[in-house]
């Protein structure tokens, strides 16, 4: 029982952390990259998730 606590309270300290990752990352692009780009890599993204949705869940 204790094992599956600490499993637990690990992925939970994991996803926090790729959370802030994440969130310092966005940050810091903020800062660096001209609208223009963030066009861009929304349309990168957003073709990327679509393609995972529909042709990528096999």
């Amino acid at each position: 029982m204790r094992r599956r606590k600490y499993i637990h309270r690990r992925a939970k300290k994991k996803i926090i952390g790729c959370c802030l990752l994440g969130i310092g990352i966005s940050i810091v692009a903020v800062i660096l990259l001209p609208p223009n780009a963030w066009i861009v890599l929304g349309g990168i993204i957003m073709i990327y998730i679509g393609y995972k949705l529909f042709c990528g869940s096999s």
